[in-house]
């Protein structure tokens, strides 16, 4: 049995072995390395091997025209990439007038400065008056029938501020916030009168009167680093207050009107205001 079968393979393989030469099973092996097609190339002798780094050498070999290649009217080769990019190259006179020309410009709209149309504070305020002078001044302004538009203030200059603790449960809160800076080792202090002129600052304690700003809040500070926070600052006015009118949405005549009558008073200033 392994005897038939070899012979079997054996003949198969002698057949293959004499029918793939011929071209029995498709192309022959002379076929295959195809000789023919060498004498089927066109222009053999423009083929080249460059290196890797030969690309300058390479552009100029794609420029040289193939033998026969049609050429231009001009005798230049038919496809000219610099002179497609370049059209002002082939006409002298419009690249001398361009050159000379130099770069176009764009034009540039006329701008015209924006104008400003001079506005009215909607509020002005005049003074600070003394009781006298305002008295003077109402008297003269009534004359512009403004009505409501009028407004008269009265003001009072800051001269101090007071640092204080505020009153909660009257006297009997005011005594255990005593007792609490006792503790804290904190021993300047009083309790403001039940006849202080502002009765929100009745039964509370004060830590001390300060002339700036500065520096109670520099003393607040301190007071925090001591365990009290609960330390704040109340400015303290003079007693005798001046005296400020407030004109609201005035018209030009009615300004015009203001400034006549405020320079009967030339102690005054005359400002805007907040509405």
């Amino acid at each position: 049995m392994k005897l038939k079968l070899l012979f079997w393979l054996l003949l198969v393989g002698n057949v293959v072995l004499f029918g793939l030469p011929r071209g029995y099973f498709g192309a022959s092996a002379t076929e295959r390395r195809e000789p023919q097609r060498l004498t089927e190339q066109l222009h053999p002798e423009l083929l080249s091997v460059l290196p890797a780094n030969s690309e300058k050498l390479a552009s100029q070999l794609r420029a040289q025209p193939a033998p026969g290649a049609p050429a231009s009217a001009e005798g230049a080769p038919a496809a000219a990439p610099a002179a497609a990019a370049t059209p002002a190259a082939s006409d002298p006179a419009a690249a001398a007038q361009a050159t000379s020309a130099g770069p176009a410009t764009p034009a540039t709209p006329a701008t015209t400065a924006p104008q400003v149309a001079a506005v009215t504070p909607s509020c002005t305020e005049v003074g600070n008056f003394t009781a006298a002078d305002a008295r003077r001044f109402s008297a003269q302004l009534a004359s512009l029938n403004l009505g409501d538009k009028v407004v008269q203030k009265l003001t009072q200059d800051v001269t101090s501020h007071m640092v204080y603790i505020p009153p909660q449960d009257g006297r009997e809160g005011a005594d255990r916030r005593i007792a609490e800076l006792r503790r804290l080792g904190i021993g300047d202090f009083y309790v403001i009168p039940d006849s202080f002129p502002n009765p929100a600052l009745r039964s509370g304690v004060s830590l001390g009167i300060f002339r700036t700003e500065e520096a109670a809040k520099a003393y607040v500070s301190q007071l925090i680093s001591r365990g009290v926070r609960s330390a704040r600052i109340i400015a303290r006015r003079s007693g005798a207050g001046k005296q400020v009118f407030q004109l609201r949405d005035l018209t030009p005549e009615a300004r015009s009107a203001l400034d006549n009558i405020k320079s009967a008073f030339p102690d005054q200033e005359i400002r805007g205001c907040s509405a």
